[in-house]
């Protein structure tokens, strides 16, 4: 029997954006983790924009250790 299952392909990046972000969860402890996320990944695009030769995981990379010092969010 042959299944029609579709195989799932996960996009190149994917995993290491989802990595950044939680790290960065972990580590300040919003709140709102999803007003967190939101401001993460706009000030990312913001560094993407300055870094637009990076591939996307040295992008994060740098952007987890220039901006890795996230205020605590009360």
């Amino acid at each position: 029997m042959i299944s029609s299952k579709p195989k799932l392909v996960i996009p190149y990046g994917l995993k290491t954006l989802l990595e950044g972000v939680s790290r960065a969860v972990l580590k300040t402890r919003p709140q709102n983790i999803t007003q967190f996320a939101a401001v993460y990944f706009k000030e990312l695009i913001l560094f993407r924009e300055g870094n637009a030769s990076l591939d996307i995981k040295d992008l994060v990379k740098q952007f987890q250790q220039v901006k890795g010092k996230y205020h605590k969010q009360s």
